[in-house]
């Protein structure tokens, strides 16, 4: 029969132990990256629809309203909606952009960018019929 070697006893939890700041870490931007990777999504989706608002009804006025309801996840008063028209290259742009504040650097003391927000843009660019 084959004896036990108890110097090795508990091994296995000390480099768990040992690993797991490391995977906590890494699971915690894992998590931040999916939700900065939502927000752009969610900015280029709403860019696209403005953009596509425009061409059909030809109303730059009422972008920034449609714009707001399409990000309604996201905090309005960090967005900022910029339409412009060029009639010499017949193209609508519509570009919005919005402050994204990680949800560790309120909580954290400033871990990611200093405590600053990064700033997210998605920008649309369609030819005017």
């Amino acid at each position: 029969m084959k004896k036990w070697d108890n110097s090795r006893q508990g091994l296995a939890a000390v480099e768990f132990a040992l690993m797991l700041p490391a995977l906590a870490l890494l699971l915690l931007l894992l998590v931040e990256g999916a939700n900065a990777m939502h927000a752009y999504s969610t900015l280029v989706e709403a860019s696209r629809e403005g953009a596509r608002y425009v061409l059909m009804d030809g109303d730059t006025a009422s972008v920034k309203t449609l714009i707001g309801a399409l990000v309604a996840e996201l905090n309005t008063e960090d967005l900022s909606t910029n339409v412009a028209t060029d009639p010499i290259a017949k193209t609508v742009t519509v570009e919005v952009s919005y402050a994204y504040q990680p949800f560790g650097s309120k909580s954290a003391g400033g871990m990611f960018n200093d405590g600053k927000p990064f700033q997210l843009v998605a920008q649309t660019t369609m030819p005017l019929p």
